[in-house]
């Protein structure tokens, strides 16, 4: 690595020391715990500083900036990202004070991830895994030309404060809680580095998640945003841009990377490779119900049970959770339990969703040390991956497990077939 890239870094590294102890200071006040008053209801003026702000980034031929992003619950990533149209994107991160430099590229057709040195450990890595994985190894991924390439950084766990401003906004797509938007207001003005910027407040989900954007008035794009996302406890994250530049020269050969000579992919484990493998007694546990009371496992022996691990905040949980309800009516004849576990979601929140979506088959809402322990060590829920499913026989022995939304729910139906359901339509 020549000299300026290691200054560079450093340069890098130590700012994001000092974005951690400024984040701690900027979010301090404003994590309130959730009330139904915190939904934003729409101002035009600020709704249409939201739409310049996606105007001005799909108008762009190119963009880069480096950010910072941090909380008061994780260590900072700082990152430098460059976006060329028609689908390129690099990202170069470090996380905490480590020089250690992860790369990810993608091109529309590939999605790939290399280090600068052995690979750190992942939320998606056991131990067992990664000593046999930790050295000259690459990620090299097919992809599709509107990846998500946020989601797939998230999924992965290679920045420790994860970015929230999605590159798909440059590519002219839609960050995935776009649709869930309650309302825009305008927060007045500020100024970002000796920029001018105008303050928006969004909320999604009945507030569930709010961001501030601090867009500046020259160009229209962040140069600060601050997420709170209200679960059992809130979780904020600060992401500070500068150095910004739009349709500047980037030479294609930024965005390509051949492997050293010796080094091998590594295909990352999905979230389905450590759940409970069929045929396993499925773990009893007494919970706390949406509505107060407990919920155990034991209650369902002798009915097939389906166990739908679910958080409000998702977009395919919420799917999920209403697709389930639909069934619920059919199930009760049928000898199937509809059971939902939610261990991560303030209270209030959760409930409020089941309210609102009418949802009326049992759901445990317990978000105890416990209950997130049971789900780790005894389901193997060993990364967030909303949602979750299992199927349980009637002999307490788990038939399937998967995570993620399939619209056609064929490998959910098909395990409450093998388990002796069936005929559910929907």
């Amino acid at each position: 690595m020549q000299m300026k890239d290691k200054i560079n870094i450093w340069i890098v590294v130590a700012a994001a020391a000092v974005a951690e102890i400024w984040a701690l200071y900027v979010v301090s006040a404003s994590a309130a715990r959730w009330q139904p008053t915190m939904i934003v209801e729409n101002e035009p003026q600020a709704r249409a500083l939201y739409e310049a702000m996606l105007e001005a980034a799909r108008r762009a031929q190119t963009l880069s900036y480096r950010s910072i992003c941090s909380g008061p619950d994780s260590e900072p990533s700082a990152c430098t990202v460059r976006l060329k149209k028609p689908n390129l994107v690099r990202v170069d991160l470090t996380n905490g004070m480590s020089t250690k430099v992860t790369t990810v590229l993608a091109d529309g057709d590939r999605f790939r991830i290399f280090w600068s040195s052995d690979r750190p450990f992942l939320k998606v890595d056991d131990f067992a895994r990664y000593e046999q994985t930790q050295s000259n190894v690459y990620v090299d991924m097919a992809c599709s030309p509107d990846i998500d390439v946020l989601s797939e950084m998230t999924r992965l766990g290679v920045a420790w404060s994860n970015l929230i401003w999605s590159p798909r906004l440059f590519f002219g797509g839609a960050d995935e809680f776009e649709p869930y938007i309650d309302g825009i207001r305008l927060r007045g003005g500020n100024e970002i580095h000796g920029e001018a910027c105008d303050v928006i407040e969004v909320s999604y989900v009945k507030a569930q998640r709010m961001r501030h954007y601090w867009l500046s008035r020259e160009d229209h794009l962040p140069r600060r945003i601050k997420e709170i996302v209200r679960l059992a406890d809130n979780h904020v994250v600060v992401e500070e841009w500068w150095r910004v530049e739009i349709d500047s020269s980037i030479p294609n050969e930024q965005f390509a990377w051949s492997p050293p000579e010796g080094y091998r992919v590594w295909n990352p484990p999905s979230l389905d490779e450590f759940l409970l493998e069929p045929g396993t007694e499925a773990p009893g546990f007494e919970l706390s119900s949406a509505s107060g009371n407990t919920i155990r496992l034991a209650d369902f022996q002798g009915r097939v049970v389906w166990l739908c691990i679910w958080r409000v905040g998702s977009p395919a949980c919420r799917d999920e959770v209403r697709y389930l309800q639909s069934l619920h009516g059919k199930a009760k004849d049928k000898g199937l339990v509809i059971l939902g576990v939610n261990v991560a979601d303030d209270r209030r929140i959760a409930q409020t969703f089941l309210r609102d979506e009418g949802i009326t088959f049992p759901c445990v809402l317990d978000s105890s040390k416990e209950a997130a322990s049971l789900l780790v060590e005894g389901y193997g829920v060993k990364f967030d991956s909303p949602p979750v499913g299992f199927v349980i026989g009637a002999d307490g022995k788990v038939v399937d497990a998967w995570s993620g939304f399939d619209e056609n729910h064929a490998r959910a139906l098909a395990a409450l077939h093998a388990a002796g359901v069936s005929d559910l339509g929907g």
